[in-house]
């Protein structure tokens, strides 16, 4: 019967052996798995991180390029403004000479036909280089326009290029 026991006590004390050594397995395996994946939540992290802020950097990039464009657009409003600004002083100073000129003819008349004549014909002529400096004005009003608009018609362009690919990147990061 101590054998008995003996064999039964060996049995047991294998049986615990052999247990011990599963579970030490086992922990170290799920030790091992929660590391590599502890690594991995890690890796993703710092690449998430990573890809934000090169994100941020081209935020700051399109950022810079629109204030570059409205710097631009400034630039070539002040010089089409000063270009205006010159043209309706010429058409000024050319009226008032005209002006000068059609009153000191107007007071050598002898009759009042004469006058009236005299007038009318600088009417119709004032009438006239009014309408055409007005048209030369519109005209380069609406170029103007156009040139002041370019740069930033042409950064608005980038800037949605450049938010479509940060989107389609941010997207592919997200499903990997």
């Amino acid at each position: 019967m101590a054998d008995t026991f003996t064999s039964a006590a060996d049995a047991m004390k294998t049986g615990a052996e052999q247990m011990k050594t599963t579970m030490t397995t086992q922990a170290e395996n799920a030790m091992a798995q929660g590391k590599a994946t502890m690594e991995q939540l890690a890796t993703k992290s710092r690449d998430a991180v990573e890809h934000s802020m090169k994100q941020v950097d081209e935020l700051v990039g399109v950022a810079r390029g629109n204030v570059e464009a409205m710097l631009a657009s400034s630039r070539v409003a002040t010089s089409g403004l000063e270009a205006i600004a010159h043209q309706v002083a010429d058409f000024s100073r050319k009226s008032f000479e005209e002006t000068t000129a059609a009153a000191r003819a107007m007071t050598t008349v002898k009759t009042p036909n004469e006058l009236m004549q005299l007038q009318n014909d600088f009417a119709k002529t004032q009438f006239d280089h009014a309408i055409s400096e007005m048209s030369k004005l519109s005209e380069t009003m609406v170029k103007l326009l156009g040139e002041v608009f370019e740069p930033i018609q042409k950064s608005a362009t980038a800037t949605t290029d450049r938010v479509k690919a940060m989107a389609a990147s941010m997207s592919n990061t997200i499903k990997q």
